[in-house]
């Protein structure tokens, strides 16, 4: 599950791409992914996978702008730590439903 900073990050990171002219898979490139790894495209559609620092980092390099140009300003007013530790929550709660599943 993403957070609603995730979201938002996302859509900015695409708003930039887009903006400054770049495929999703020419950023795929650019960060390191083979060609059809699909990367972007899946931080983007995917409702788990978001960016971490290290991709934003590399992103503003590529999109030759700042890395705060991700996030919003001054900040979100969303509780962004207790959405993230309720999905982490969540997610190992899916992830030990799964496992029992699979015992039986």
């Amino acid at each position: 599950m993403k957070t609603t900073l995730d979201i938002y990050i996302i859509e900015k990171v695409k708003q930039i791409r887009e903006e400054k002219g770049f495929t999703r898979e020419q950023v795929d490139i650019k960060l390191g992914f083979s060609p059809g790894a699909n990367y972007i495209s899946h931080i983007e559609n995917d409702t788990t996978n978001s960016y971490n620092l290290y991709h934003l980092n590399e992103l503003a390099k590529i999109l030759d702008c700042d890395i705060a140009d991700f996030f919003p300003r001054p900040y979100q007013e969303a509780n962004s730590l207790q959405e993230y530790r309720n999905a982490k929550e969540e997610a190992k709660r899916k992830a030990k439903e799964k496992r029992e599943k699979e015992k039986k």
